[in-house]
């Protein structure tokens, strides 16, 4: 008999080796990774400029406003007013709250 660990390791196998990226050929494989190794040479690391405008909120489906960002920062009280209270008030993930108060999310200049 399998334990429980051995049987979520199991449905986990499955599940991935379900996905559609298992269903890939290699010559796909492979040109994905020549297409990433040109973007990585000519841009080294860096945005492409064509793309910054899709940092900008007004153009991704964000749950959160800066306004909001700003409120949380305000809010948070380690011990008091916590990452886990401040997520449920709002309605998103502890870790979204965590990036907005080490300034990763929703930066202020």
């Amino acid at each position: 008999m399998k334990s429980v660990s051995q049987l979520k390791l199991q449905e986990e196998l499955e599940r991935v080796l379900d996905s559609p990226f298992m269903n890939r050929t290699d010559a796909q494989i492979d040109g994905q990774i020549k297409l990433s190794e040109i973007y990585r040479d000519r841009y080294q690391g860096v945005q492409p400029s064509s793309l910054e405008k899709f940092n900008d909120p007004q153009y991704r489906k964000c749950k959160l406003t800066m306004d909001q960002a700003i409120e949380i920062r305000q809010k948070y009280l380690p011990g008091e007013y916590g990452k886990k209270r401040l997520a449920t008030e709002y309605g998103v993930s502890k870790s979204v709250i965590t990036r907005i108060l080490n300034n990763q999310s929703w930066k202020t200049k």
